[in-house]
């Protein structure tokens, strides 16, 4: 009878608790200097998921090329996974269950943990639009492809602004 409740609890709370190993891996990583396995936790929805990564959103191929003529090549493909991941695990995995403003405030605060400060919590209204984009189209493509131009955009004027010089 234990087994059967443990295996229900896991089953009810699965988000809760891979959104849990998420910011553990963030804060061991942070203040004990822990390789990041955050990716591998918001990863880990393509196990339970049934998503189609490659839908009619297909222009993230056409887009890509002309991205390596302003980014290094390695630190663009680490932009694009880690873009995946979060969408993957923020929009299509918990917004199946909670709001896109739950979702919203969540994604806040891996962000924060990271890089504390006024702009990782202003990471709460990209967040919106990117779920207000998956719930009008349900493409994790399209939502990915979203965040990555964001992040892009914002690396590229922070760079310009010398945030990060």
């Amino acid at each position: 009878m234990t087994g059967k409740r443990i295996k229900s609890f896991i089953k009810s709370y699965s988000e809760h608790i891979l959104y849990l190993f998420v910011l553990l891996s963030l804060f061991l990583h942070k203040f004990l200097g822990i390789p990041n396995l955050s990716i591998f936790f918001l990863l880990s929805p393509l196990v339970f998921l049934e998503i189609r990564l490659l839908d009619r959103w297909i222009f993230l191929w056409f887009f890509y090329p002309v991205a390596f003529l302003f980014f290094d090549a390695l630190w663009l493909l680490g932009m694009t996974l880690s873009a995946f991941a979060e969408e993957l695990f923020f929009r299509a995995y918990l917004m199946k269950r909670f709001s896109n403003l739950e979702v919203s405030l969540m994604f806040v605060i891996p962000h924060f943990i990271l890089y504390p400060g006024i702009l990782s919590l202003l990471t709460f209204f990209p967040s919106l639009l990117f779920g207000f984009a998956y719930q009008k189209t349900r493409s994790l493509a399209f939502v990915s492809l979203l965040h990555l131009v964001s992040n892009l955009v914002y690396f590229k004027s922070a760079s310009n602004w010398s945030l990060f010089n």
